[in-house]
């Protein structure tokens, strides 16, 4: 597969992610959407290949493997674009806006947002641009656009008739309201969307994470850390790998608050590997100041562990978890 360069509007990866700020709440305003399957769809012969594109591309995406994923989707997007078939395209891009929402480039994932509700739009597809709506709005809370993304929301409140996508929409109304510093409004909207979610594991998982944000916001780290737990449980059932080691990292930040920093170690360490495995220098690089920070205040020497993290971080050879 030919290697495509992951900036989409040619900023150096480096400078993009140094912009990003408050991880935890960067970490529930992210899509999950792009982990749905791709449309089954009819097409000539000589491309029917485009679903296994897509396929892969979701498989990576679920378990945290973006440049991988980011790869696969956009040869999808070409091929369904060749053969004019719209829902594909739409998934396609969908699919590449939620890992630039991810990696921090918010504002082109806006900008590709927009071009996947213009074809769901010209589709009549109501409860696809609910879902668009929704990953926009959650990109524009992020970027401190509090009033336009309140505006999107209403959009989508208004399209869903049928109340289908309830829990994406409440979901994303709760993190506007925890960006506005509304704790106990975000706590009512997020246990009706969890009690809507069903059996939406992916959904639930990310209402837990929210959850447990709402509470280490509030400073009540033992509540925070239940909620991350059920986070952790569903990640690790759904085989989640970038995901789990954000519930770790945060499992760690709420017994290091607690003073507990034998636990914080522990979790912090776990997360630290995922993220070296992953190749996501970033968060590693996070992880690893945290994990060094209460290895300091237990006494605990971990060197044997950041052995193996820059080691897999290194060697692009090592933790072939995204192939």
């Amino acid at each position: 597969m030919v290697q495509r360069n992951q900036n989409f509007w040619g900023t150096a990866v480096g400078r993009r992610l140094h912009r990003i700020a408050g991880i935890m709440l960067i970490g529930i305003l992210l899509p999950a959407c792009a982990g749905s399957p791709p449309p089954s769809v009819s097409m000539p012969e000589d491309i029917r290949e485009t679903t296994y594109y897509a396929r892969k591309a979701v498989k990576l995406f679920r378990k945290g493997c973006y440049a991988g994923a980011l790869d696969y989707f956009q040869d999808a997007h070409e091929r369904y674009a060749a053969a004019d078939q719209l829902e594909g395209v739409a998934h396609s891009l969908n699919g590449i806006a939620d890992i630039y929402h991810r990696w921090g480039e918010i504002q082109s994932a806006v900008k590709v947002y927009d071009d996947v509700i213009e074809i769901y739009q010209s589709l009549d597809d109501s409860q696809g641009v609910i879902q668009v709506l929704c990953n926009k709005s959650a990109a524009l809370i992020a970027l401190d656009r509090l009033e336009t993304a309140a505006e999107i929301l209403r959009q989508a409140d208004a399209l869903d008739r049928s109340g289908n996508q309830t829990p994406i929409r409440l979901r994303t109304r709760a993190l506007l309201s925890i960006r506005k510093n509304e704790p106990q409004l975000a706590r009512e909207q997020l246990d009706q969307a969890l009690a809507a979610a069903e059996a939406d594991q992916p959904m639930q998982s990310s209402i837990f994470y929210a959850k447990g944000h709402v509470e280490l916001t509030a400073d009540r780290p033992a509540q925070a850390k239940v909620f991350f737990g059920q986070a952790l449980h569903l990640d690790r059932a759904a085989g989640a790998y970038h995901d789990i080691a954000r519930d770790l990292q945060s499992l760690g930040t709420c017994h290091a608050r607690l003073g507990d920093h034998r636990q914080a170690l522990n979790h912090f360490k776990r997360s630290a590997k995922i993220f070296a495995l992953l190749k996501d220098q970033r968060r590693a690089t996070e992880v690893i100041e945290q994990l060094e920070k209460s290895a300091r205040r237990a006494g605990a020497d971990i060197q044997t562990t950041l052995q193996w993290i820059h080691q897999w971080m290194l060697n692009p050879n090592d933790g072939q978890i995204c192939d």
